[in-house]
């Protein structure tokens, strides 16, 4: 999308002085050529518009049908012509615009519109070219070839297995959630919700056919459906009439009148396809039933399954399955060490997906003798199977799958942002933020609503991948808003071989000599590969993301002629030479850099487009003060003061901030991000000086540190009241959020004198604050008024080695507050009184004493409460926490290594909770991938670009990375699979973390580095640990002979 001012920018040039020299020079076709140009580009702009248009019809008409191969190809013309187009448009602006004059001569101002006339002409040229491309384009979409007719394919009907694997916690946790001996109440709507494949019409027909649930539901009917058609209400209620009353005339009053006294469980397999309207309509044809009915729906999008449960009912988020219950299914029992060793990357990319483990299972079955090396033969090739053409059968049910969730995403756009993923590698789980900020700044964020925002454009792509469950959360914070999360195995290699296909992403290990747009290098020291000298042209790279040695690949940035994005944040060999070079990337939006970066130049001020700059992973503590005169800079992360030199030794600096320049340089910054900078009260113009001056800002990190000169002390506390008094005193727009975290342990005490001195000396004056998140780290042994003046506050997050009873009271009062985290070694005489904490939804608990004392909760409180976090290692039983007041709890999460005697009196009280809440435990997981040490500890984790975590998303995984095969005792190779101490070992054994002590590892993990929990976690019903008795049922999920779930359902059983 061209902005207004690069659409003009060639007529400015033209309309003043080169017209009369066209005319004098006798060359009016020329200048008539030049004068079309802004005319000429919007035109362009239309025809991409409507092309992007005619692509998405093609692409999302085609579901279902026969025309991928063609919908594929119209989908990569159009992605290659909006980079051909926005590649010609940067650089006609930048030649044109880049050299500016500011300050020269007429004369010489005049000479440089000379100079850029060939650059015009050669502009026109180009945009005619591109013209024409896109109308020939136009023409091939929308007169598809002949013989292809549009339509619909009705979706083959999904099998269930006869003894299915995996499947008996997940029976266990649905069982309980149908509560067959409730016999009272409105008919209960249970949604089974996950991504495609993932075994929800398994499970749902695993439980239609148990045998309680047949003693306990006398009168049962199953309706599958399949397409759009069968979507109907009126023909889904007649086929549950014709299962119940077969033979009889069907009306919607004769069937409410028959279900009306009778106690039925009705599942609706994939309601997907019906509309809110028709699902309406169903559900009103029970809803007189007062016998403790149930009715199981499945379907792919949570924002279904949570409009589809009803008040009574609950959303159960399916799990993908553990590596041992992978074994069982594509292996098919064999357990020889060869073929577990070779096959152990394979299953890894199946990430726990049955129907990615059946496909596989089917491959193997056509070999005569299969090996470890025909899997990692197979595994080389998973994505050509992903995406082949031509009948191959093994993998076709997972073609349709993986092919339908890509195909059913809104537009073009929301499609390009998915492939984009496969750029980043899948053995971590990756931050929002990273992706939305990478998004923006490779331009895949835009909307023809000129009412929406970029950011707002981003971050309804990401809630629409999430949705899907294409994209698995990992973590979430207040009112449930993703921070983490992770593509499935087998998606991500989906997107990864079509994304390289497409020339979209290219491994510097893949040889090219084609366009490549994205960039990535994944090596190391010892791969000869990765340091190869690239033959591929890097003119037209718009991103390069480094993980591990680059090698050549940043050899010469002077190759990357349109980069927008670089990502070195992993990278081993990058140093400080490299950044000098940088910075003469005149397109560069977002600039992640290493730990063996050590200064940032003045001349990154060439970086006039840049929007986001990750200094996390560097020692970079002192930052010129040109990085904040950055016009585009939105986000600033790491830890930093402003140079000395900058105050001192520089006497343009010394005249701007004598002449109020320096201020006015703050004033006009972008910046919304500023985590974080170090204030200790030495400089007489720093961030916190300055920090007034910057009306955009929207989170900010304050790391406070103390001098010996008491004089410093007292300037600092002035300086933070001033500085954070204005921050949270200037209005934010609709929507907008603000928060502000303080780190004070640096100064004596540990205590801030300034918490209590931004309270107002005048009681009687009313000031309306704009916070919305808090977060203190230091001594809160006193009462901070100023926590208890912000009322509005969401989340709120306290550290301290004790905090008062009066500050929790207050907290109590606080009617918006979503998420509370409390750190201290001890909190004494605290009791949650009836009616307090009105809104709030997550509340954890750190308590670091050999016995901890947690808080009485009195009936009344905490009404809305769904996550109970009680990270507490000594945790001793309920500790007084009576969680039956807590009417709307679904998950508690206690530490890994919590006793067993506690663990089990907390499983007990979840099982006669009304909810039947998941007991978790919380993992603490710091630097499992790679062996650096983090270079800048203190700089803020959250906002890194990546995470040196790995977790997958399984059931009783071990850590990524860990070999199977080199703890698998022999003797445990059976039929069966691997044996079950193993997985007892696996769910007991906590993860170590490298920071040391216990205490610090927590508190660090808690308030800074990354907190996950296991993909479990995600289940809305209590999980029942039972770490000693055999599983059963571990059989291949599909035997040679599969049986069909009948579409119609069985016969119900008259009493």
């Amino acid at each position: 999308m061209v902005l207004p001012l690069e659409q003009a920018a060639a007529a400015a040039v033209l309309n003043n002085v080169m017209g009369r020299l066209f005319e004098a020079l006798g060359l009016g076709q020329a200048y008539k050529m030049l004068k079309d140009l802004e005319p000429e580009s919007e035109s362009l702009l239309q025809d991409l518009r409507m092309l992007a248009a005619a692509v998405d019809d093609e692409l999302t008409g085609s579901r279902g049908a026969r025309r991928t191969a063609v919908a594929r190809a119209y989908s990569r013309e159009m992605r290659a012509l909006t980079h051909d187009v926005e590649d010609c448009i940067e650089r006609f602006v930048h030649r044109v615009t880049g050299g500016r004059l500011e300050g020269a001569s007429w004369l010489r101002r005049a000479a440089r519109r000379v100079c850029t006339l060939r650059t015009c002409y050669r502009f026109a040229g180009e945009i005619k070219r591109l013209k024409k491309r896109v109308q020939e384009a136009s023409a091939r979409v929308l007169k598809p070839p002949e013989g292809q007719i549009p339509g619909s394919r009705r979706r083959a009907a999904d099998h269930a297995a006869r003894r299915p694997v995996g499947m008996d916690k997940p029976m266990e946790e649905i069982l309980a959630l149908l509560d067959l001996d409730q016999v009272e109440g409105q008919p209960r709507v249970i949604a089974v919700v996950g991504f495609g494949g993932v075994g929800k019409t398994t499970l749902a027909g695993a439980v239609y056919h148990a045998a309680p649930v047949v003693d306990a539901f006398p009168y049962r009917a199953w309706v599958a459906v399949r397409s759009p058609e069968d979507g109907d209400a009126a023909g889904i209620l007649e086929n549950i009439h014709q299962l119940l009353l077969p033979g009889q005339q069907y009306s919607e009053s004769s069937l409410t009148k028959y279900l009306k006294d009778k106690r039925y469980l009705i599942v609706i397999d994939d309601v997907d396809n019906i509309e809110e309207e028709q699902w309406d309509t169903i559900i009103s044809a029970f809803e007189e039933n007062r016998q403790g009915s149930r009715i199981v729906v499945t379907t792919t999008f949570r924002a279904t399954a949570n409009r589809r449960s009803n008040a009574n009912g609950c959303v159960y988020k399916m799990r993908t399955l553990g590596m041992r219950d992978s074994m069982t299914i594509a292996l098919g029992g064999r357990c020889t060490a060869e073929l577990v060793q070779g096959s152990e990357t394979l299953l890894k990319k199946c990430g726990g997906l049955p129907l990615a483990l059946v496909s596989v299972a089917r491959q193997l079955s056509g070999e005569d003798e299969p090996t470890g090396q025909f899997c990692s033969e197979l595994c080389s090739k998973l994505g050509s199977y992903l995406e082949r053409e031509d009948g191959e059968p093994n993998f076709a049910r997972l073609r349709d799958v993986l092919m339908d969730s890509y195909t059913s995403l809104s537009d073009l756009t929301v499609r390009t942002c998915l492939l984009y993923l496969g750029i980043f590698p899948n053995d971590r789980p990756l931050r929002k933020n990273v992706i939305i900020r990478r998004w923006l700044a490779e331009g895949y964020a835009r909307s023809e609503d000129i009412t929406l925002s970029e950011q707002s454009v981003a971050n309804e792509n990401f809630k629409t991948l999430i949705d899907r469950n294409i994209v698995l959360p990992f973590k979430t914070r207040k009112n449930a808003e993703v921070k983490m999360c992770k593509t499935h195995g087998i998606m991500h290699e989906f997107l990864l071989h079509r994304a390289m296909c497409e020339k979209f992403i290219m491994c510097s290990h893949a040889p090219s000599n084609q366009i490549v747009r994205h960039l990535f290098v994944h090596g190391d020291a010892n791969d000869t590969k990765s340091t190869m000298t690239l033959k591929t042209d890097l003119s037209r790279v718009r991103s390069l993301t480094v993980r591990g040695n680059a090698g050549s690949a940043i050899s010469d940035f002077a190759k990357y002629k349109l980069i927008r994005v670089l990502d070195l944040e992993e990278c081993t060999d990058v140093n400080d030479s490299h950044v000098r070079k940088i910075c003469k990337l005149w397109n560069l939006r977002y600039l992640s850099l290493s730990c063996n970066v050590k200064n940032l130049p003045k001349e990154i001020a060439k970086l006039k487009l840049l929007e986001t700059l990750v200094l996390s992973k560097t020692v970079v503590n002192v930052l010129p003060v040109e990085v904040i005169g950055l016009p585009c800079l939105t986000n600033l992360i790491g830890k930093f003061k402003l140079s000395d030199q900058d105050w001192t030794s520089s006497s343009n600096l010394e005249r701007q901030s004598k002449n109020g320049g320096l201020e006015d340089l703050f004033r006009k910054s972008k910046l919304e991000t500023l985590a974080g900078f170090v204030g200790d009260g030495s400089h007489s113009q720093g961030f916190l000086q300055l920090m007034v001056h910057m009306k955009n800002l929207k989170k900010v990190k304050i790391w406070c540190q103390s001098t010996a000169d008491v004089g410093d002390n007292n300037h600092l506390n002035a300086e933070l009241v001033k500085a954070i008094g204005q921050y949270i005193k200037t209005p934010m727009g609709a929507g907008d959020a603000r928060s502000l975290s303080i780190d004070f342990q640096g100064v004596p005490g540990g205590s801030l004198n300034a918490l209590q001195d931004l309270c107002p000396h005048n009681t009687f004056l009313q000031e309306t604050y704009y916070l919305s998140s808090l977060k203190l780290h230091g001594s809160l042994s006193t009462y901070p008024g100023f926590v208890g003046m912000l009322s509005g506050l969401t989340e709120l997050c306290l550290s301290s080695a004790t905090i008062s009873v009066d500050l929790l009271f207050m907290i109590s009062a606080m009617p918006f507050l979503l998420y509370l985290k409390l750190i201290a070694d001890e909190i004494v005489g605290f009791v949650i009184k009836g009616g307090t904490y009105q809104s709030l939804r997550r509340l954890c608990f750190l308590v670091r004493n050999q016995n901890p004392v947690l808080p009485e909760v009195e009936e009344g409180a905490l009404p809305e409460l769904v996550s109970l976090q009680l990270l507490c290692k000594h945790l001793s039983g309920s500790s007084g926490i009576e969680i039956k007041h807590l009417r709307k709890l679904q998950e508690i999460e206690l530490h890994p290594e919590i006793s067993e005697p506690a663990r089990q009196e907390w499983e007990e009280a979840a099982r006669n909770h009304p909810n039947r809440p998941i007991i978790l435990p919380f993992i603490t997981v710091n630097d499992l991938v790679g062996n650096e040490t983090k270079k800048n500890p203190d700089a803020s984790a959250e906002e890194s670009g990546h995470e040196d975590v790995v977790i997958q998303g399984q059931l009783g995984d071990e850590a990524p990375g860990h070999s199977y095969v080199q703890h698998m005792p022999v003797s445990t190779c059976n039929n069966s699979g691997l044996s079950n101490e193993m997985d007892a070992a696996a769910h007991h054994e906590p993860m170590k973390s490298p920071a040391g002590t216990e205490e610090a590892t927590l508190e660090i993990a808690v308030d800074e580095h990354l907190l996950i929990e296991e993909s479990w976690k995600h289940t809305p019903v209590h999980r029942h640990e039972n770490r000693t008795a055999s599983h059963k049922g571990n059989m291949l999920f599909f035997r040679n002979q599969h049986m069909r779930m009948e579409s119609r359902g069985v016969q119900p059983r008259r009493q």
